[in-house]
């Protein structure tokens, strides 16, 4: 399932998760962020750490993705609004201290550990993440209460303890709001890196086809995990004569095994498919 390079890193651990996050008619999820490594490992165990990334597939006018740290941001009035919001229920803006990107459905935001990040009312998101899903570090939530109408308990300070502090303003459109880039092409198709950073061990990549186009891929021994996130979606077709129907919103496992396979699309309409897969230059070493 993994192929070997994958398993020597992790190995039972499947490393890599997709779900959807649902906030059309809702609010603001929670302003939050993630263990880094050392943390993660010396306080919750894990051998690896809940890098993620948003991929929008709707958003509502006007909707917005809360991601990384201000160019001015202040972090000790950021701590003291976060402590007053926690323990006396002072609401504070997180957009003092919290950049702002519009959620152009199509767009992937990267998530390293320690960023901190929510995805705004409106917007239906494709999470891609490191498969720990147990860690949400928050920082603010809104003043909701749970259940009982109490205040909904928040770890603010491990928060605080692994926010990053040095990627702001511009270094993080720059590096987290990555413009796609074309990796190859064929008739009517072509494949794009829409994410990848050297401290995140996958990356995020997208096949565009064309009404009636079949694209050529490769496991090359690591696995791929699908998501048809436009059009009506393709049949995953092997070099061995499987066939898989892959339709819109649904995701699938392409084990290490398969080798080669095609993307062969479905309908009249164009359709994009989003891949993750772990690097190869990651696939070594400790995790």
């Amino acid at each position: 399932m993994l192929g070997p390079q994958v398993s020597a890193r992790f190995g039972t651990s499947f490393p890599i998760r997709f779900d959807y996050l649902d906030t059309v008619d809702g609010g603001n999820l929670s302003v939050h962020c993630h263990p880094k490594e050392t943390y993660m490992r010396e306080r919750f165990g894990w051998p690896y750490t809940q890098h993620e990334t948003y991929y929008l597939t709707l958003a509502r006018p006007g909707a917005r993705v809360f991601l990384g740290l201000r160019e001015d941001a202040d972090l000790d009035l950021f701590r003291k609004e976060i402590e007053e919001a926690a323990h006396d229920g002072v609401p504070m803006d997180p957009e003092d201290h919290v950049m702002t990107f519009p959620a152009a459905p199509g767009r992937l935001f990267m998530i390293p550990a320690g960023t901190p990040h929510a995805s705004g009312t409106g917007n239906v998101v494709l999470e891609i993440s490191a498969t720990p899903y147990l860690y949400s570090l928050r920082l603010y939530d809104w003043l909701r209460p749970d259940a009982n109408g109490e205040p909904r308990p928040l770890p603010y300070e491990h928060g605080l303890a692994n926010l990053e502090t040095e990627r702001r303003g511009a270094a993080v459109a720059r590096d987290l709001v990555q413009e796609p880039r074309t990796l190859r092409r064929g008739a009517g198709w072509r494949e794009e890196l829409l994410g990848a950073l050297e401290e995140m061990f996958y990356e995020v990549r997208r096949h565009v086809l064309d009404a009636g186009a079949v694209a050529d891929d490769d496991t090359a021994g690591r696995f791929h995990v699908l998501n048809a996130v436009e059009g009506e979606g393709v049949v995953v077709r092997t070099a061995a004569g499987e066939r898989h129907t892959l339709s819109f919103a649904e995701t699938l496992t392409v084990p290490a095994a398969v080798g080669r396979y095609q993307l062969a699309a479905i309908g009249e309409r164009p359709v994009k498919v989003v891949k993750a897969l772990v690097r190869p230059d990651s696939c070594c070493g400790d995790a």
